[in-house]
């Protein structure tokens, strides 16, 4: 991995048109090892530092071989019983061993995106007294968000899909330590 680089060369790596005819196996694992890993952005890459590379964990490699045996559609209880008891099991151990209050709860999110979502839905509704997902946005008051120039990218694409919208998205130069000048959001607000 050290001697590869970080990021693909852009170039297409695999052919236009379909086969016309079936391949021996041999033959594709051939091309997944001559066209993938030299077509990826290595992610456990000693130089990258873009996002969470954490996925080569071999705890994560495990569940994630776990997760694909089972094939399960973890989206509510009724669902995958197990998977949900499970989250709400590790969210309770992760809640102990931070020394958070017993009344902490949470959810494990698979992306930055999805855990904004529900950030940015939750600080919605709280601003619409709980009844913006009954109610709907069109009577409702405008919302603004600050956020930092350093914040991650999901912010600019949550705005969009829960309805503040990227106009009411300010974002707010941060000083030597990547931290938001206080002076610059009181000026914004």
């Amino acid at each position: 991995m050290r001697n590869r680089p970080v990021r693909a060369p852009s170039a297409k790596l695999f052919t236009s048109a379909p086969p016309l005819s079936s391949e021996p196996i041999y033959m594709i694992f051939a091309d997944i090892e001559r066209i993938v890993p030299n077509g990826m952005t290595h992610w456990q890459h000693p130089r990258f530092f873009v996002n969470f590379p954490a996925n080569a964990a071999p705890e994560s490699m495990l569940a994630e071989q776990f997760c694909n045996a089972i094939a399960a559609q973890g989206i509510i209880w009724q669902t995958s019983p197990a998977a949900t008891e499970m989250e709400e099991v590790m969210i309770s151990w992760s809640a102990q061993a931070l020394g958070l209050p017993a009344h902490f709860k949470g959810t494990i999110h698979d992306s930055a995106t999805t855990a904004t979502l529900a950030a940015v839905l939750a600080v919605r509704e709280a601003a619409f007294n709980w009844q913006g997902l009954n109610q709907g946005l069109s009577e409702k008051k405008r919302l603004r968000i600050y956020i930092s120039t350093q914040a991650h990218s999901s912010v600019d694409k949550v705005v969009k899909v829960v309805g503040i919208g990227p106009d009411d998205l300010v974002k707010i130069q941060t000083d030597q330590n990547f931290s938001i000048c206080l002076d610059f959001l009181e000026e914004a607000i």
